[in-house]
């Protein structure tokens, strides 16, 4: 259930987190709640939902649009949301007083297509992060993604070339709607193949949405372990 304390921070937020990130929420009124929203979560461990669930974050806006396009359903359509936003707190309580995050780093890929889950949404490469959280802290809560975190995030992104990525992320958060929905299709549209989930994870896809243009990575430049294979 919703917790009904207020945050006591000027700014009126729950969560602050360092970088800026991203989630993608749908809304879901109930009584005495009439602007809750749910926020996109994945299993720590997939099909065991007694394992807990991990928010699901992005640093990149772009990723997390065209995330929203593949997770939404009729009646259910999913928004891009600034992290600082999001009240996690039900979230944490119903973890056990954790915080689990889910930091999207790219697209799982095997030989130059993307990985396609069961229900249709892309597979994403992540690091999980667990944040202890104690009661005196439930209120304020100050959330830094770690170091081996934003090194892989941002390895993958200089491999590929694009070294301008947090640049391309403030103007990305410039965006009108329309500018966001189609830049999303053009990716879509671009997508060079998928493949089903099962498949060997060899590669980490990544969209430069200024150049509109897919690149793919070896998973050894995320993993940092050239003898390692994953599967989605």
């Amino acid at each position: 259930m919703p917790l009904s304390d207020p945050p006591f921070r000027p700014c009126g937020h729950v969560l602050h987190t360092r970088p800026a990130l991203f989630v993608l929420v749908n809304y879901a009124p109930m009584e005495g709640q009439p602007s809750w929203r749910n926020a996109s979560c994945e299993f720590m461990e997939e099909g065991n939902a007694d394992a807990g669930a991990a928010l699901s974050v992005h640093i990149s806006p772009f990723d997390a649009l065209l995330n929203a396009a593949f997770i939404s359903e009729p009646g259910k359509p999913y928004h891009i949301a600034n992290a600082a936003s999001f009240d996690p707190r039900t979230l944490i309580c119903d973890s056990g007083g954790k915080l689990h995050i889910n930091l999207h780093c790219g697209w799982a890929a095997s030989h130059g297509r993307i990985i396609v889950r069961r229900k249709g949404s892309l597979a994403s490469v992540c690091m999980v992060q667990t944040e202890e959280i104690p009661e005196a802290r439930l209120n304020a809560i100050d959330v830094a993604i770690d170091q081996d975190g934003i090194a892989r995030y941002e390895r993958l992104r200089e491999h590929a070339g694009l070294f301008a990525h947090a640049d391309s992320h403030c103007l990305q958060q410039t965006w009108t709607e329309q500018h966001r929905h189609r830049a999303v299709a053009l990716a879509i549209r671009r997508m060079p193949g998928t493949v089903s989930v099962g498949a060997e994870i060899n590669q980490v896809a990544l969209y430069d949405p200024e150049a509109a243009r897919w690149h793919f990575v070896p998973i050894e430049v995320f993993s940092g372990n050239p003898d390692r294979t994953a599967n989605a």
